[in-house]
């Protein structure tokens, strides 16, 4: 039997701070799984999950235009808990504007 994968979507044409991408992954993290609003929160939440779950990034040209530097550190701190947990994967697709 294959377990179901979760997907957790940012779409990047929505986020325009820092703070609304920590409420895009929150609002779809597992049931139970809490996250504040910074970088260590956000490498703990995705460290944390347990079932194979995909965040799926659409527009990540737009987001670091919006985000910046902002944009940098948070994909640093992704692509660091991709190292850490294996059932976290990332797929990039390019927004359709």
């Amino acid at each position: 039997m294959m377990k179901e994968i979760q997907t957790i979507l940012i779409d990047g044409s929505l986020i325009t701070s820092r703070e609304e991408f920590f409420e895009a992954v929150r609002s779809q993290l597992p049931p139970g799984l809490v996250m504040g609003s910074n970088l260590d929160a956000l490498h703990d939440a995705l460290t944390t999950i347990s079932s194979f779950t995909t965040l799926r990034v659409l527009g990540a040209e737009i987001l670091e235009s919006n985000l910046g530097r902002d944009w940098q550190r948070i994909l640093r701190v992704i692509n660091d808990s991709l190292d850490e947990n294996y059932n976290l994967s990332l797929e990039f697709e390019e927004s359709e504007l």
